[in-house]
């Protein structure tokens, strides 16, 4: 495992970026959260630019603001895949288990209960070893034997 410039596994920052290895529910739902908080904050500032920038010509800033929606649906779909990937990989099944949420009514609903509240493979699997929750015993966590 490669460690970060900071010390530390380099794990967490490869959340969003990387669709290799496993992630927790925890991770998982943190994940989920972040990834909807920054898409919902760059529509915001980008229809505040808009607004403030003056468009006179409708047609334009409207062209605009859906260029900017399209750019920010990419990164939000890009990062979510990757979240999910790994949450897929924790239970044992392949990153293209992500297309089964397009499927409508059934797949959201699948995605939720199989990603966000069932528990992963117990040990290792051919996606590699699961993932560190920080849900161990206080005792482990705070150093004592």
């Amino acid at each position: 495992m490669r460690r970060s410039r900071w010390g530390g596994d380099d794990v967490k920052s490869q959340t969003f970026t990387s669709f290799d290895g496993r992630i927790g529910r925890q991770t998982w739902w943190l994940a989920q959260i972040v990834v909807w908080i920054a898409t919902a904050a760059a529509m915001f500032a980008g229809a505040a630019l808009l607004a403030l920038s003056g468009v006179d010509n409708y047609a334009a800033g409207f062209s605009l603001m859906h260029s900017l929606v399209f750019i920010i649906l990419i990164a939000n779909l890009y990062f979510s895949f990757t979240v999910n990937t790994k949450r897929w990989h924790d239970h044992g099944r392949s990153g293209w288990w992500n297309l089964a949420l397009f499927v409508p009514v059934v797949g959201p609903l699948l995605g939720l209960v199989m990603l966000g509240f069932l528990a992963g493979e117990e040990g290792d699997n051919r996606f590699g070893p699961p993932a560190v929750t920080g849900a161990e015993e206080p005792s482990q966590r705070f150093g004592r034997a």
